[in-house]
């Protein structure tokens, strides 16, 4: 009994240097596990929300020499708006919201900016699904470059889709979230693909690989269903067709030409590969500088009036329309452009991009108006976030002089 008790203990023994050493071997691994985690507890979430490369392997994005610099004039947010017949206190509903930070430009200057729950101008906020936007613009780059073709198919331009639920879908199809793809975007269900994705982030492996794996629920190009992993496939022809990352591309084509005033991060996988539907860490000044290259139909000028067409007119005016009878707005749904969302009702000029937890950039062209909001709104998929927020940015609009 003795010989066995003294086995036992050497056993144990063993089996937690083991333990140990595979721990140490991987802290990373587990650090960032763990991190991923508990990403959304309520008393970090806030925090975590502006400092993701402690959860996930990340790429620098480094600011421009010479940043373009908003002018000010003040205006007061209105006091409340009109939602669903009820008026809404506007404080009530930045609280209710979760809202870390807003800001509001109004030709050229900004007229609000304030920071919220004790985060900074500084801070590098998660874009969540507003990196699909991004996305949508580098990719319009490559097509006024005569490069892709989105009539041509998925499996045209990657070969190693052959097989899978993307190989003979039409990448105009995969730009709007109609790709007939099966996928589970449910961020409550553990077993869903997005927290698959998550969870290959956190711990290795290869978002290229993920989509090889797909299938086909449906025909492509009848209906939308909402795949985040389409905005990964149309990555991954931009790096096919250019031969560059997508960080790369986000550094020479987008930061450096527009005078981003802040360092950014992207996620990347283990591969190095950006995390493409959903990466992207910037400041909301910085995003505001985005959605006025999206205001000004892709012409970026600086302050010398020194003007540059990043992206064509035609490739923005595209991206924000419904190219499609069920890609269109109702009274109370959402449109889908290109990678970019259609507010209810909308009218010519307006849309927005939208990240999980709250994240926007709203764009009203006609009124020379963008509206940026971050946010760690836990309650964003009560299933009418989206549309409130859409009528608070428009009482803002109306608000303006």
């Amino acid at each position: 009994m003795k010989n066995i008790w003294q086995f036992s203990k050497k056993a144990l023994l063993i089996l937690a240097i083991i333990l140990t050493m595979l721990v140490t071997l991987n802290w990373d691994k587990v650090s960032r596990l763990h991190s991923v985690m508990t990403l959304f507890d309520d008393e970090i979430i806030v925090d975590n929300f502006s400092h993701m490369q402690q959860a996930f392997l990340t790429q620098k994005i480094s600011k421009s020499a010479k940043p373009y610099l908003f002018e000010y004039q003040a205006q007061p947010l209105p006091n409340n708006f009109l939602y669903q017949g009820k008026r809404i206190a506007v404080e009530a509903f930045l609280t209710r919201r979760a809202t870390t930070a807003l800001l509001v430009l109004k030709n050229d200057k900004i007229t609000y900016e304030q920071y919220y729950l004790g985060t900074s101008a500084s801070d590098k906020r998660i874009s969540w699904s507003m990196a699909k936007s991004f996305v949508s613009v580098l990719f319009g780059m490559q097509v006024d470059l005569g490069k892709i073709d989105i009539d041509k198919t998925v499996g045209f331009y990657l070969p190693e889709m052959q097989g899978s639920g993307y190989d003979k879908v039409k990448v105009k199809h995969v730009l709007q979230m109609s790709s007939g793809v099966k996928w589970n975007e449910d961020y409550l269900d553990f077993n869903s693909d997005i927290n698959k994705m998550g969870r290959v982030l956190a711990i290795g492996g290869s978002l290229d690989e993920m989509t090889t794996e797909l299938e086909n629920e449906s025909t492509a190009g009848e209906k939308f269903h909402y795949v985040s992993m389409d905005t990964h496939v149309i990555a991954m022809i931009l790096r096919r067709v250019t031969g560059e990352s997508l960080v790369e591309l986000v550094q020479t084509e987008l930061w450096n030409k527009m005078g981003m005033e802040n360092d950014a991060a992207w996620i990347t996988d283990s591969q190095d590969n950006a995390f493409a539907l959903g990466g992207l860490n910037a400041s909301t000044r910085d995003y505001a500088r985005f959605g006025r290259l999206l205001l000004n139909n892709g012409r970026w000028q600086d302050e010398q009036l020194v003007s540059q067409q990043l992206v064509s007119k035609k490739w923005l005016q595209e991206a924000t329309v419904a190219g499609a009878e069920y890609l269109k707005s109702g009274e109370n749904t959402l449109g889908y452009g290109y990678q970019i969302w259609l507010p209810p009702l909308a009218q010519p000029g307006e849309f927005f991009c939208v990240g999980v937890y709250g994240q926007y950039i709203y764009v009203n062209q006609h009124q020379g108006v963008v509206i940026v909001k971050n946010s760690a709104d836990k309650i964003f998929m009560d299933g009418f976030s989206k549309q409130e927020t859409i009528e608070f940015f428009r009482s803002i609009v109306a608000s303006l002089p």
